[in-house]
């Protein structure tokens, strides 16, 4: 049996006002009440400085209304908006009453100024500033000044190239208006409520991924005010479950509005990626959204300069349709890492559009392992900017069977050429799910043929069986050290369980 809006209301009923005077409908509090799916959404008018001492109000709003029965989810959201021209009325509520004077207070503290010029712009509350995700070790922003450069594609692509080297990743869509992950994942459903009252993760490829689109309907339009997507926001970062990750990929909106303050503000970000395409037009955006991560003191990780160059199909030809290396020229003038360049090509597109990212798809080519790079720079940058790291000295044994990996701090392994082999941090060994993995077997006599260092931060092994396509960054080799007795012991259980041979 469905649950009505006005069902709701009367659950609501129960949970008092800021002031505990009054309940928050008969205080006309509670507004915008959608149902949908058997979930429910409403907003909950406050003053926006008591953003942060309102907290748990919010929190036993959503719980009330999540233990009716009928209802498999709510979303409760803190609003402060006022209503158009700034008028402070006494409006009916959802619930049909008139306004209470405390509600139209709050309107008034958020209506905009008679003169707008004369009043510093509102800035999202700082509620949780600095606050982490419990599980989450890295969360990395990638932004763009405008929409319509990539930046989506680029970002799912990176998670996967991210995943494809062995670590755990998580993508959040924070484009509450405009949110693509699920088509770029191929993802369909509503997420489930899990422990704590926390949201399950939907995963696509082995990544857990969390979005606004998997909430409405895909031609559902958001018409939301700044306060409403704050907090919407934050409660997919932290009213979902998800558990342990080396990194969240965080799909930023294009621009420089609330949502880019508010991931600025309050969650510890480790640093933001900027794709622009190469035009000035785009350039000029973009310069705009670095100097935003910057004057919040943001680090920013590089910029990736997308649709870089076009090689006709039929003639082979280069066209820069964009223009080229403005990105590059970009990031030099404002003293930030180039990160690299991606092509403008029909597969990433028909891939992209069909929900079959092209690191998955197809892990072998080239434009897969130039996403699997630009992860790979964008993890080298994670760990300069927290200052762990580090870079060895690797020296090769006259067999070309054993690589020794030598740090400054004195930390040296010896790595077996098999080991590295049946390890390589690919997606054709790792695969991007457990059930995807590959136990490689019958590389026992395999050697190392070349080392071919990838900027600072990585190489790329070049094995007797002509596998090269493994980047072996320095920290998946100081962790192959630290781990090779089990990682090895590992290995060979699972060749036994699966009837494969060394040899």
């Amino acid at each position: 049996m469905s649950v009505t809006e006005a069902q709701v209301l009367e659950a609501l009923e129960r949970v008092k006002g800021p002031d505990l005077d009054d309940n928050i409908v008969d205080l006309g509090l509670v507004s915008q009440v959608l149902i949908k799916d058997g979930r429910v959404y409403f907003s909950i008018t406050i003053d926006p400085k008591r953003a942060e001492e309102l907290e748990p109000l919010r929190q036993a709003a959503a719980k009330v209304v999540s233990d009716m029965d009928g209802v498999v989810g709510a979303t409760a959201v803190l609003t402060a908006d006022a209503p158009a021209g700034g008028a402070v009325a006494t409006a009916p509520s959802a619930a049909g009453r008139a306004e209470h004077p405390r509600v139209a207070a709050a309107r008034q503290n958020g209506a905009a100024p008679a003169n707008p010029q004369a009043a510093p712009p509102e800035q999202a509350p700082k509620a949780r500033a600095g606050e982490g995700i419990p599980g989450v070790k890295h969360l990395i922003a990638v932004a763009s000044g405008k929409g319509g450069v990539g930046k989506s594609t680029t970002a799912v692509n990176l998670a996967l190239g991210l995943q494809a080297t062995g670590l755990k990743v998580g993508v959040l869509d924070a484009d509450i208006f405009g949110p693509s992950q699920p088509r770029l994942l191929g993802l369909a459903g509503r997420p489930q409520q899990g422990a704590n009252n926390k949201l399950q993760p939907m995963s696509g490829y082995g990544l857990k991924a969390m979005s606004m689109g998997f909430l409405v309907e895909e031609g559902t339009p958001i018409i939301w005010r700044g306060p409403m997507v704050v907090s919407a926001l934050n409660q997919m970062l932290r009213e979902v479950n998800w558990g342990e990750l080396d990194a969240l990929i965080i799909d930023m909106p294009p621009g420089t509005g609330d949502v880019q303050l508010t991931m600025a503000q309050q969650v510890p970000l480790s640093g933001a990626v900027i794709v622009s395409t190469p035009q000035d037009l785009a350039l000029i955006d973009a310069r705009k959204g670095l100097a935003m991560f910057q004057r919040v003191e943001v680090p920013v990780l590089g910029i990736i300069e997308n649709m870089s160059f076009f090689i006709c199909p039929s003639c082979g030809e280069r066209s820069d349709i964009f223009g080229h290396g403005g990105a590059a020229n970009e990031a030099e003038k404002l003293g930030v890492p180039f990160l690299g360049g991606i092509p403008l090509h029909m597969d990433i597109r028909v891939t992209s559009d069909a929900g079959q990212p092209i690191v998955v798809t197809a892990p072998e080519s080239e434009h897969a392992k130039i996403y699997t790079e630009l992860a790979s720079r964008v993890w080298a940058e994670v760990a300069a900017a927290a200052g762990t790291l580090k870079k060895p000295t690797l020296n090769v044994n006259t067999a070309n069977n054993m690589l020794t990996v030598a740090f400054d701090d004195g930390d040296t392994f010896e790595l077996p050429a098999e080991m590295l082999r049946v390890m390589s941090p690919s997606a054709e060994v790792q695969g991007h799910t457990p059930s995807q993995r590959v136990t490689v077997g019958g590389k026992r006599h395999v050697t190392i043929g070349d080392l071919r260092p990838v900027g600072s931060y990585a190489v790329r092994i070049v094995f007797s069986d002509g596998h090269d396509t493994g980047l072996f960054s320095w920290e998946y080799l100081e962790e192959l050290g630290r781990e090779k007795e089990q990682r090895w012991a590992d290995y060979e259980a699972e060749l036994a369980d699966k009837g494969l041979s060394r040899d």
